[in-house]
């Protein structure tokens, strides 16, 4: 069900800001394993099951993804645009895209032939003005389908690779929307008193605003933030973590230790593997936003590995998913049975 749920999800779009659009996909996969559903006014999704006493657990993982906007609809069929996120130019050269204007419009974004490239601009880095999508209408017809200010994304079909290896556009962050929906699979099995809220938020990837709106109205207990990490790959440097072993376990100052501890405990009990990185300040994931909700949230910070990071072939571990979602679930059922004020004071 995990694979099916990514490749669905990974072939929709919710670009940055744009979230609203293709919520029903995650109601279809969430809607079995939880007891009420809800979209806030900033178009974050929230997924809850219900307990049995006060407490609340919030698990955030963010559904928006990087993308592109229109900034100007030029001669011969071609747009100007600009990005919705952080995005390498380079990752776009000879990419194909599809517009969300009136239709949806079909176009491809390329370059100058290196036969006509002067030789000292072949080495230049590529800029985001430099590049323009293609749609091959002419200006009169492109004007009637597309407006400024409508989004567009790389068209790339998920795909399997070897193993329990996949590769699709929007892994970040939704490899670990998944892992809440693994989580909410296995509390159905697990015994749950407190209230589990899950939440796909949104506008993770210009600025945490989803969490900080999601987590003011949840108002939880204790926070499991849930976001991709980078994966081992060629050229990456030593210390980078490795698909298929398992969920990155954050310490940091923003990050509360008992919380931490605790987790770390229940994966060496039930034999989850898992990996371990350093985040001495900021950790660019909701963990910002939620961590000072109110008078503030004990959290902890869990990673999946993945590889090219913000770009169309990002690419996960099923595995890593699996076994951090089963891991959450029987955390919590731990938490359930503990004294949570010694766990949560300093």
């Amino acid at each position: 069900m995990i694979k099916e749920f990514l490749f669905e999800v990974c072939s929709n779009h919710f670009v940055s800001g744009f979230e609203h659009i293709n919520g029903d996909i995650l109601k279809k996969y969430f809607e079995p394993y939880t007891d009420s559903c809800e979209k806030d006014k900033v178009g974050s999704y929230i997924f809850k099951q219900d307990g049995i006493n006060k407490t609340k657990i919030m698990l955030a993982a963010h559904i928006d993804e990087i993308g592109l906007m229109v900034t100007k609809i030029l001669d011969n069929g071609f747009l100007s645009f600009t990005s919705v996120g952080g995005i390498n130019p380079a990752s776009l050269v000879a990419q194909e895209v599809t517009v969300y204007g009136r239709e949806d419009v079909f176009g491809v974004i390329g370059i100058k032939p290196p036969h006509v490239t002067p030789e000292e601009e072949r080495g230049n880095a590529l800029k985001l003005k430099d590049l323009y999508i293609d749609t091959g209408y002419s200006k009169e017809k492109l004007e009637k389908l597309v407006r400024v200010g409508d989004i567009a994304t790389v068209k790339r079909e998920p795909v399997s690779l070897q193993g329990n290896v996949v590769s699709a556009k929007a892994l970040d962050d939704r490899a670990c929307v998944a892992v809440m929906l693994e989580t909410a699979k296995e509390l159905k099995k697990l015994s749950h008193k407190s209230n589990i809220y899950y939440a796909a938020t949104a506008q993770e990837e210009t600025g945490y605003r989803g969490s900080t709106t999601a987590s003011y109205k949840i108002n939880p207990d204790i926070g499991i933030v849930l976001d991709v990490d980078f994966g081992m790959a060629p050229g990456m440097p030593p210390e980078i973590c490795e698909l298929g072993k398992g969920p990155i376990v954050a310490f940091g100052g923003r990050l509360n230790p008992k919380l931490t501890k605790k987790f770390i405990e229940v994966c060496k009990a039930y034999n989850y593997p898992m990996q371990y990185e350093s985040s001495p300040s900021k950790t660019g994931t909701d963990t910002e936003a939620v961590q000072i909700n109110r008078e503030g949230v004990p959290c902890i910070l869990l990673s999946i590995p993945l590889r090219y990071m913000h770009t169309s072939v990002e690419t996960i571990d099923i595995r890593d998913v699996e076994i951090t979602g089963k891991a959450i679930a029987r955390f919590i059922n731990e938490l359930d049975n503990s004294d949570l004020e010694e766990i949560l004071c300093f």
